[in-house]
Order: C-alpha cells, then sequence, then structure tokens
C-alpha cells in the first residue's frame, strides 16, 4: 500500500541541505557526477535572482514557492509561498521591509528595522534557500551515482543514497528503506530539476514521498512582487 506525504516536502529539502556541508570533502572525487555537481551548486549560490517551486508528484500540487533578487545595495528580495499541512503561508521581503501573512491571519503583518522581530538576508547573511544547499546532494551517503547525457547538451545525474545515513534527520517521517534523487543540468552546468523520492515504513505501511524542485528565471527575475492571497 501507498501513501503519499504532503507534508515532507520541506523536510526532504531540510534533511538533506543539513548535509551539505559534508559535501565538499575531497574524498568524493571518485563519485560519478561529483565535480559536475558540485559546480551546480557553487552556480546556484552565485545567482543574483531566481525563482523555483517544489511539486508534490503525486499530486501534481505546488507544495513551496520562493523567488529572489539581490538589491545593488547587496539586500536580498524575496517572495515565499508554502504549506504546512494545514494551510498556506506568505513572505515577502523588500530588502527594507518584511511582511508576512500566515495560516489564520486576517490581513499581512510588517515590520521594519526598528522592530525587534525584523530580519533581512544579504550576500554576507544569506537566506537558507538562496544557498548551495538547495541543490541538495548528500555525498557522504551516496552508495551509486550515474551521468546521462540529456537533450540540449545536458545532463541527469542518478544519486543512490544509503537509507541509514539520513535515516536520523528524517526520523519523523518513518523508517527510510531508500533514498534516490536526480540533479538535471543544462548545458551551462546550471540545476533546472532535482527530483528526490524517498520510500519510508510507518506501522507496517510504505509510504512513498515523491517531489521534484523546479529551478527557472536564473538571473533574469527584473521584479519581486508581494504574493496575491
Amino acid at each position: 500500500m501507498y501513501k503519499k506525504i504532503v507534508k515532507c516536502a520541506a523536510a526532504l529539502l531540510a534533511a538533506v541541505m543539513a548535509g551539505g556541508c559534508s559535501f565538499a570533502a575531497p574524498n568524493y572525487d571518485d563519485i560519478d557526477g561529483y565535480a559536475e555537481a558540485a559546480r551546480a551548486k557553487t552556480l546556484y549560490a552565485e545567482l543574483e535572482s531566481g525563482h523555483f517551486r517544489m511539486v508534490d508528484n503525486s499530486t501534481g500540487k505546488v507544495t513551496e514557492e520562493f523567488t529572489f533578487k539581490y538589491r545593488p545595495d547587496g539586500n536580498l528580495m524575496y517572495s515565499y509561498i508554502g504549506s504546512d499541512g494545514e494551510g498556506m503561508g506568505y513572505e515577502y521581503h523588500n530588502g527594507s521591509e518584511l511582511s508576512s501573512y500566515r495560516y489564520g491571519d486576517t490581513q499581512w503583518q510588517s515590520v521594519g528595522p526598528d522592530s525587534e522581530s525584523y530580519y533581512v538576508y544579504s550576500r554576507d547573511n544569506l537566506h537558507p534557500y538562496t544557498t548551495e544547499g538547495v541543490i541538495a546532494v548528500n555525498a557522504f551517503a551516496i552508495t551509486e551515482s550515474s551521468v546521462e547525457e540529456s537533450d540540449g547538451g545536458g545532463l541527469r545525474i542518478t544519486f543512490s543514497y544509503d537509507a541509514s545515513l539520513l535515516a536520523g534527520s528524517l526520523a519523523e517521517m518513518g523508517e527510510l528503506k531508500s533514498f534516490d534523487s536526480v540533479l538535471w543540468l543544462n548545458e551551462d552546468g546550471y540545476c533546472y530539476q532535482l527530483d528526490q523520492k524517498g520510500v519510508f515504513y510507518n506501522n507496517g505501511t510504505e509510504e512513498v514521498s515523491d517531489y521534484s524542485m523546479f529551478i527557472d528565471s536564473m538571473n533574469e527575475v527584473e521584479e519581486i512582487e508581494r504574493p496575491e492571497i
């Protein structure tokens, strides 16, 4: 029996991102696709602007969406939409003022630099979704990998993981049995799609998490607008 987990898109992304710090270790050079994936991570973190959406492949629904652009002063402007399984949450930052609309709110809440609850992201204080970790690869846990050419001169890189090495960070979702990811790179080495699929067991029931992240508008975002409610 298969059950798709709606809430786990953020958990998967956060869990695999958490291992990004160990990705740069030099003894991973023998992993097929490692060098290309490492470069794709660097290229993403160097973007001046971009957009991604996370899609639950079991329903086709977008569960997270993030658009960003750095201002000339280095501050980050961004728009975020995400679901926590109960309702939608929204966040908007123009680089000078932060606005949010949480599940249950009746209007936007805005704060500026004079508020203790205000924060701003920049090139020196990175938003988690503008870091290399978004192109999520945990090299220390990879057991198999392959690289194939894709249409348009790009690459399809497949990584299979040792589930026991990732189980701790995904424990709330059940007993992890397998985890695989596929990175799609364009001819310039940028990652434009990341597929992640995990199989879990909960009380004897097999549960499958199947998500894809699509990255576009790289260095092409002109304006950041507040999300429509």
